[in-house]
């Protein structure tokens, strides 16, 4: 569209030379719907579009509902919430110049959840203006749940973040990452405080690059947990013409099992980067010791809770331990591929556990 910047003038030409009876639809508002320090509110199919910014912001609520209908075609993204008890039901939400839906809620010092429920929504065709890093459902906080969502057609991640205890179950994730590289569809790292989340009975389908890549190789992952996060478990999910499926990048602790790899190039991936060029990380004084100073990790409810942090600088602190990879199922078919990188010597090396791992038909 001409722009006469001098004059603040827009023009618009019909997209042909015949008579035009479409609809024109100028975008004034940064947001549609906003409500701070609210409680007690529940919004019902109501469509809202074409926001300069994220189209509803609910910032510190409790008990907020909002469910049905369509937030679709903003600038930015189409939901924030920040908050306790509130849901998130049922929307669509597609074309949004960023992302989908950002939540957050909890404590991470106390461990009080937010108890935020995010389920049954279809997020699909976003982040067409900025390519990266703008996914269909942003999460932080403490307790919350995502379940029930179907996450489709971007250039990056599905679901990406980072907290502690939060649920990710019957999701399907499809036709994400196909524009990037060293993406995942479920995407955390970084953090030896985000843990103890769960990512069950999802379905990722068709997590892989196909566009052209010029900077290194095609590098994408269904669900990523990078840079030494630990302490998830991941069970009972279905990968199909996946990249690769599961990667651990040097976390520990991470439980894998009752997964079924269906012809994905590499089902299940851990290295120990710990051990090496992430060596500063890991190390008394390091990031992930500040990020636990930070929450009183050797004090209740942290030590309670998480008890094997309390001497963790004292338990081969950078190599990926205890790691536990075990009834899975994988077949390939179709497509060339192997189930793990991982040699036994590794495995018995970094006291990971790989059993009653089994090919299948598919």
């Amino acid at each position: 569209l001409p722009i006469y910047r001098t004059k603040g003038i827009l023009y618009f030409y019909p997209p042909d030379s015949g008579d035009f009876h479409g609809e024109v639809f100028v975008s004034v508002a940064p947001n549609i719907l906003t409500a701070t320090n609210t409680q007690n509110v529940r919004i019902e199919f109501l469509d809202m579009y074409f926001s300069r910014g994220t189209a509803v912001v609910a910032t510190n609520v409790n008990r907020f509902v909002i469910e049905g209908g369509r937030i679709a075609n903003n600038a930015d993204s189409s939901l924030y919430l920040s908050g306790a008890n509130s849901s998130v039901f049922g929307i669509e939400m597609f074309g949004n110049g960023c992302g989908g839906v950002n939540v957050t809620g909890g404590d991470l010092k106390t461990l009080v959840a937010g108890r935020n429920t995010i389920s049954g929504n279809e997020i699909h065709d976003y982040s067409r203006w900025k390519r990266t890093y703008m996914p269909g459902i942003f999460w932080s906080g403490v307790g919350n749940s995502f379940e029930g969502n179907f996450i489709s057609d971007a250039p990056h991640s599905g679901i990406l973040g980072g907290g502690v205890d939060c649920n990710f179950q019957e999701n399907t994730l499809n036709s994400l990452c196909y524009e990037t590289s060293d993406a995942g569809a479920f995407y955390s790292g970084r953090s030896w405080i985000y843990r103890g989340n769960t990512i069950s009975y999802n379905h990722f389908i068709s997590i892989k690059t196909t566009e052209q890549i010029f900077l290194g190789y095609p590098s994408v992952q269904a669900i990523y947990l990078d840079d030494q996060m630990s302490g998830y478990k991941i069970y009972n999910n279905t990968f199909v013409d996946c990249q690769c499926g599961s990667f651990i990048g040097g976390g520990r602790r991470n439980e894998v099992y009752y997964n079924t790899y269906d012809n994905c190039g590499l089902d299940v991936h851990i290295d120990n980067r710990g051990m090496g060029w992430q060596k500063a990380a890991c190390q008394p004084g390091g990031m992930f010791e500040k990020q636990l100073n930070s929450v009183n990790y050797k004090m209740p409810p942290w030590s309670t809770r998480f008890p094997e942090l309390v001497g963790i600088f004292d338990d081969h602190p950078c190599v990926p331990v205890y790691n536990n990879v075990h009834n899975n199922g994988y077949c390939h078919s179709k497509t060339p591929g192997n189930f793990t990188d991982v040699t036994l010597a590794e495995i018995q090396q970094w006291m990971d556990t790989f059993t009653d791992n089994k090919e299948i038909m598919c």
